[in-house]
């Protein structure tokens, strides 16, 4: 049987400083495919990025500028059918003081989503000749570029359209209005909708209150990692790892006041990602005002195989996330396939990667002082219980996030469909 072109969507990969969780993906699905026409709305910044791009992929771009112009042509589409029942739907399920603000979205999405298809489909016809059942169509975002291979699918069923779910994609909680467009449409004319997480699929149900099990998949996310975890400790230093983005959502502030109030002393910290300059300039004045001595490290944007390097070559005791919302982060996977115990916030599917076996689940809210003193004991535990952490968080990682078994598994199974 020929091998298939995959049609990929996304708004960062290969060519700007983020998604770099998909050049993971890649190194695994690449192979199943003849072609890979990634379609990215992201300009090149100039970076030496360091990204895995196969032989077989070709990246094009797409404005979207393009995407946003003459709105008033889509005015005719709030009378078709396909937007009357969404605006049913938020009339039903949404307060009255968010209708204007819904309305405005799902007016934006539908113009998006349609301008989009167009451009894709002129793309397919310059890669491929033409839109066929040998094109693989998968969005990485389950948005508007969802909805553009979604309104594809309508029309020609016989295609394969995917889209994963991630977390501001799939929780509507955590938008405002809490408000997630057309994801009646989208998920009933996708081949399947693939969420990251158990929890992911649980408040799709939720939001459309009836049970998905037929058009939503769960497929995890994974790392690779083929270094060494250092399970046994060997000195009395302290080391306390976080990265993420710098933004006001990640709340590393919490992070100096919560080193502020530990008893352990010798305690350094580092931190890999880059963000917002008046999130850091605040960062760096709570370290100034509350823990003026303490060593900390703010490494940057840097390529993922450097974070990997330095939990290979430096004992890291404990890997800290306090986000207020998250999918599944990443970040986690990468610290657990390094052997690293990881303590953060039970928010999105961080529940699904943090079990008491491998770390510590606190509370969004969480009280700093009593998250210094878990962190104090596990520090003052003895190295036998410590070891037993690590070696736990490197399995639970191999069973579960691992790159090579998840991403195989995803594209073994979509291809049969």
């Amino acid at each position: 049987m020929n091998k298939k072109t995959l049609i990929f969507l996304c708004d960062n990969y290969p060519i700007a400083a983020r998604e770099f969780f998909v050049d993971d993906e890649m190194k695994v699905i690449a192979p199943y495919f003849e072609k890979i026409l990634v379609l990215t709305s992201a300009q090149p910044d100039g970076a030496e990025l360091q990204r895995y791009v196969p032989e077989n992929m070709e990246v094009r771009q797409f404005s979207r500028t393009d995407l946003e112009t003459q709105k008033w042509k889509s005015i005719w589409r709030l009378f078709t059918p396909m937007v009357l029942t969404e605006i049913c739907f938020v009339v039903k399920t949404l307060p009255v003081k968010y209708w204007l603000q819904a309305f405005k979205i799902l007016f934006v999405e539908v113009h998006r989503a349609f301008n989009l298809k167009k451009i894709i489909k002129t793309y397919c016809r310059d890669v491929v000749h033409r839109v066929s059942t040998d094109c693989v169509f998968y969005s990485y975002w389950h948005d508007y570029k969802a909805m553009a291979i979604a309104l594809m699918r309508k029309d020609n069923p016989n295609i394969k359209c995917y889209a994963r779910a991630h977390r501001w994609d799939v929780f509507a909680e955590e938008n405002n209005p809490p408000y997630l467009p057309f994801k009646n449409f989208v998920i009933e004319n996708l081949s399947k909708t693939i969420s990251i997480s158990e929890a992911g699929k649980s408040s799709f149900e939720s939001y459309l209150s009836r049970k998905l099990n037929d058009k939503v998949l769960v497929s995890r996310l994974g790392k690779f990692n083929d270094r060494i975890p250092l399970f046994e400790k060997t000195n009395d230093d302290f080391v306390i790892c976080s990265c993420s983005n710098i933004n006001p959502m990640k709340r590393l502030h919490l992070v100096v006041e919560i080193l502020s109030q530990m008893n352990v002393k010798n305690v350094s910290w580092v931190h890999f990602g880059d963000g917002y300059e008046d999130s850091k300039k605040q960062i760096y004045k709570t370290i100034q005002e509350m823990l003026p001595d303490m060593i900390f490290e703010f490494k940057g944007m840097v390529p993922n195989e450097q974070i990997l390097d330095f939990y290979a070559e430096n004992y890291v005791d404990l890997f800290i996330n306090v986000s207020d919302n998250e999918g599944i982060p990443v970040s986690i996977m990468e610290a657990l396939s390094a052997g690293i115990p990881v303590i953060a916030t039970n928010v999105g599917g961080t529940a699904e990667a943090v079990s008491r076996s491998v770390g510590f689940l606190i509370k969004k809210d969480f009280d700093k002082k009593e998250v210094a003193k878990c962190i104090d004991a596990y520090l003052q535990s003895d190295l036998t219980t410590q070891e037993a952490y690590r070696r736990n968080a490197y399995e639970f990682w191999l069973n579960n996030y691992n790159a090579q078994s998840n991403y195989t598994t995803f594209v073994t199974d979509i291809l049969k469909q």
